[in-house]
């Protein structure tokens, strides 16, 4: 007990400064290989200083280890990924989900050019898709880019993602662009079919 007092004198301070590690695509991970036993230790009360406070043992360097509270872990993910069905149910128990939808405004852009199509193509896709925000697009495509670009977006960017998410299905894909007010040009058997905006 007077050891656990020591260790929780030399954390008290450390709240005033705060830490984050991002782990980008966290669903994609094997998670008992990137937290092992430290799963349990991220809970808030297993956490340094804390009602229920666990120190673990490091198995290489033996080294007593604790969380400290003023570590902020997070894991970003995309919702529309088909891995997130494999998303550990230990790391559910443990994270709070917080949605991040796309922006139609940023702050150094006071009219952007593509907030229109992007509020159409999302609207579009939000009605085919069974009224699911999950498989939102983005506005980070259209990032310092210019108008004359859109067309390049549409058909390398946004195009390809709209037949995974109607699995190759592409008289869906021109229902949900055409629902966007995109025009769109089927292509001949030169073009392997293919649609263009």
């Amino acid at each position: 007990m007077e050891e656990r007092q020591k260790k929780f004198k030399s954390i008290e301070g450390l709240n005033s400064k705060c830490y984050a590690l991002f782990i980008d695509e966290i669903n994609r991970a094997n998670i008992s290989a990137v937290f092992g036993e430290l799963i349990t230790l991220i809970e808030d009360n297993k956490r340094m200083g804390q009602k229920d406070e666990i120190w673990l043992k490091l198995p290489i360097s033996g080294e007593d280890f604790c969380i400290p509270p003023n570590l902020f872990i997070i894991g970003t993910m995309n919702t529309a990924d088909k891995s997130i069905a494999l998303l550990d149910i230990a790391l559910r128990r443990r994270f709070e989900f917080i949605g991040m939808y796309p922006l139609y405004q940023l702050d150094n852009d006071s009219n952007p050019w593509w907030s229109g199509y992007l509020k159409r193509l999302n609207q579009a896709i939000y009605d085919h898709k069974g009224k699911n925000p999950d498989f939102f697009i983005g506005h980070a495509l259209f990032i310092d880019k210019g108008e004359k670009e859109l067309s390049n977006i549409y058909n390398s960017k946004i195009l390809p993602l709209l037949m995974e998410y109607f699995q190759n299905n592409s008289e869906k894909v021109e229902k949900v662009l055409i629902s966007a007010e995109v025009t769109v040009r089927r292509g001949t058997i030169l073009d392997n079919f293919q649609l263009f905006v």
